[in-house]
């Protein structure tokens, strides 16, 4: 016979009693007293099959999510992305001098390259406030669809001749060449590390291209879910030009855009093409007449993105990135994994609730 105090939930057996201790940072112990001497393994499996019950019964749930966390939960809180200091962390907090950022209600941010007096030419600020900005986005819940455009009159025109040339002096600053190589190669994979932030983020992100997209904006605009453009903008994959191999995602990306012969064609010339002949080759899915019917366009699109289930377009996302690297039998076996962990949340609960009741679904963030 046992007398138990609420909730136990692992017990352990001790000289006069067993001890029972929940699981989240409490050092209180919840005491199942013996009566009597015996105290049998039978018993003790017993008292343990007993917790596992209780733990994972509703109540168990609510009384484990209602205590305090330690300093190594709300570190782990962090890591999750929960528990998000605004006032720090989040996209509207930072501040940029190559970019500017905007959030919508809805949960579009607006990342537009902010130089127009060099043409949005990509000197190393840009590149490090590029990282910081794709990532307080994966950090930041209120973030669902990205649109990465330009302001001025061009998107881009590529790499600011600057980085080229003090790549050229910190080069020569290395006596050692095999140092010197090994330095090389570490900075190229930063910036190729920049370029994927795009199709590595958790949301989608839209690219809005009008005047020039040229070089190192060739290769960020592959990266991206989804790229649109005005008819008249100006595309080149202009590395070939400087007599070097473009070497951060676009000759890796191009070709399972436009083909491989037609990814060859644009990068062994470096010739200029227009935003017809991208979306023809299917660089971009839609041209526009002008840039505002661009932006009209691909905020709609990224409006009606938003309001889909979070979850969903993230599972969507893993397994379109996934099937573009492995086989379909391989990709089949994704996302049937992935559906039997994700499927039965809460947001297949509110999508079919809202379908019966003939109204819009409104779904929690991400964490």
């Amino acid at each position: 016979r046992a007398f138990f105090f609420p909730l136990p939930f692992f017990a352990r057996q001790s000289n006069s009693c067993v001890d029972v201790e929940p699981l989240c940072g409490s050092r209180r112990k919840w005491i199942v007293q013996l009566v009597g001497t015996e105290r049998s393994t039978a018993f003790m499996q017993a008292v343990r099959a007993l917790a596992i019950r209780l733990l994972r019964s509703p109540l168990g749930k609510r009384l484990i999510a209602a205590q305090p966390l330690s300093v190594d939960g709300e570190i782990l809180r962090s890591w999750a992305g929960q528990g998000l200091d605004r006032t720090k962390e989040s996209l509207s907090a930072a501040h940029y001098s190559t970019l500017e950022c905007t959030a919508r209600p809805s949960g579009v941010v607006d990342v537009r390259l902010n130089r127009p007096a060099k043409l949005n030419a990509f000197n190393m600020q840009m590149w490090m406030e590029l990282q910081d900005a794709f990532e307080r986005i994966e950090r930041d819940e209120r973030c669902r669809v990205v649109v990465l455009r330009g302001s001025g009159s061009h998107f881009s025109t590529g790499m600011d001749l600057q980085v080229f040339a003090q790549m050229t002096v910190l080069a020569e600053k290395e006596p050692c060449a095999s140092r010197t190589r090994d330095m090389l190669r570490g900075i190229i994979g930063r910036f190729q590390n920049v370029i994927s932030k795009p199709e590595s983020c958790r949301v989608p992100v839209l690219a809005a291209v009008h005047g020039h997209c040229i070089g190192a904006a060739v290769d960020l605009l592959t990266a991206c879910d989804m790229r649109y453009c005005t008819k008249d903008a100006n595309f080149s994959v202009k590395e070939i030009d400087l007599g070097i191999v473009a070497d951060v995602g676009t000759l890796q990306r191009l070709p399972s855009a436009v083909g491989d012969q037609r990814a060859r064609e644009l990068s062994y010339t470096g010739r200029n093409f227009s935003g017809e002949e991208a979306q023809g080759y299917g660089l971009v899915l839609d041209s526009f007449e002008s840039e505002s019917d661009l932006l009209d366009h691909v905020y709609s699109v990224a409006e009606a993105i938003a309001s889909k289930s979070p979850m969903a377009v993230l599972g969507v996302k893993q397994a379109l990135n996934y099937t573009k690297d492995h086989s379909t039998a391989d990709a089949l076996d994704q996302v049937a994994t992935w559906n039997a962990a994700m499927l039965m949340g809460e947001d297949l609960e509110e999508a079919m609730a809202a379908t019966m009741e003939k109204r819009a679904p409104k779904f929690r963030p991400y964490r």
